[in-house]
């Protein structure tokens, strides 16, 4: 009975969803701690559960899949707020344009020299250089190139939870917290669950990240398969 259910696409579903609720109770109850967003603590649950009924990937994404493919639609949702502020944004076209090239260029560069120069894994710094891009493109990109796709949903996730943490603070710490600056960063650096962190901020916040993030995501698609191939 256990086995079969264990096998049925719909209960990793179903799972994974009332992970991510019982991860959204918890980061409320600890006052929206930036270090415990819900998509983490529903990781660590799904991830006891796979360990404890020795379920394999495969099976797990057999249910997973079900939910993997609205992250595209849920994404183009937030075009919603960037549509609030788009008149702002089109007379900032160049400032957006050079901050987010620059800046995807730069968490691209560093976090495949760093894997390289420490690690020294090709296969690695290929995976790692999707992780400033939301999940669903990182992991196309991730085996467009030859990377590993679970590696890349883990390292978006673990850079979308440091980035949304920590860059407000560092941001305020140098004075350069006003809400465009805000949410560009979030959008640039930690893509769906900075832009997650930037809805809770305010409305201009979450406008400017959503769209750092789609233009970072669009950026990424282009170039990343043809310089990592």
């Amino acid at each position: 009975m256990i086995n079969e259910l264990l096998s049925m696409p719909l209960f990793w579903a179903m799972l994974t969803i009332a992970a991510f609720l019982i991860g959204q109770h918890t980061y409320r109850l600890t006052n929206n701690n930036p270090f415990l967003p819900p998509i983490l603590t529903g990781v660590v649950l799904v991830v006891l559960v796979l360990q404890l009924t020795g379920t394999d990937y495969h099976t797990y994404m057999q249910g997973g899949s079900l939910l993997h493919v609205m992250l595209g639609p849920v994404i183009v949702m937030l075009a919603v707020p960037l549509y609030q502020f788009l008149h702002t944004m089109r007379s900032q076209w160049l400032r957006i344009s050079l901050a987010i090239a620059l800046g995807s260029g730069t968490t691209v560069v560093c976090a495949v020299l760093l894997t390289q120069w420490w690690i020294g894994d090709e296969l690695l710094a290929k995976t790692i250089a999707t992780k400033s891009i939301t999940t669903p493109v990182a992991v196309a990109i991730a085996e467009q190139v030859g990377g590993l796709a679970a590696m890349a949903s883990a390292f978006v996730i673990a850079t979308g939870i440091l980035g949304a943490a920590m860059a407000p603070t560092l941001l305020r710490a140098t004075r350069q917290d006003d809400p465009q600056a805000v949410g560009l960063t979030l959008g640039v650096c930690a893509h769906a669950i900075g832009t997650a962190r930037a809805l809770e901020l305010g409305s201009e916040q979450a406008a400017y990240s959503a769209m750092a993030m789609t233009l970072t995501a669009t950026l990424h698609a282009l170039l990343l398969p043809g310089l990592l191939v």
